[in-house]
């Protein structure tokens, strides 16, 4: 067990130090694998989700037959997007390992959480 801990602990210092650039904090393709709201599935497929994230400021998401591009940022655990002609939306993010982002939203009143796999 201590050893699981020390490994998990290892690698959230590494994933989350201060020499990484906050934009590569969340670079690359991502796919959903698993949404939940108040810990329950959400009816939406999970893998119709998929972000690419640029650096240093450029995303595109696609959501089904949706699809939408913008800046993001990203600040002390939070991911801000800004669709081309929308307002900035927050995100909170985690990385407990290098393939895997899940983001925590308040959607209308409603907690969510998406956790992404990286696309190969």
């Amino acid at each position: 067990m201590f050893r699981l801990l020390s490994a998990v602990s290892f690698l959230f210092l590494f994933a989350c130090q201060p020499g990484t650039p906050p934009a590569e904090q969340v670079a690359g393709d991502w796919q959903g694998a698993r949404w939940e709201a108040n810990g329950n599935p959400v009816t939406d497929d999970p893998t119709r989700v998929v972000f690419m994230f640029q650096p240093p400021d450029r995303y595109a998401a696609v959501f089904g037959n949706q699809q939408e591009a913008g800046v993001y940022r990203v600040n002390d655990g939070r991911l801000y997007t800004q669709a081309d002609g929308q307002a900035q939306i927050m995100v909170r993010f985690d990385r407990p390992d290098p393939d895997t982002l899940t983001l925590q939203m308040n959607r209308g009143g409603r907690m969510e959480t998406l956790v992404l796999g990286r696309r190969k």
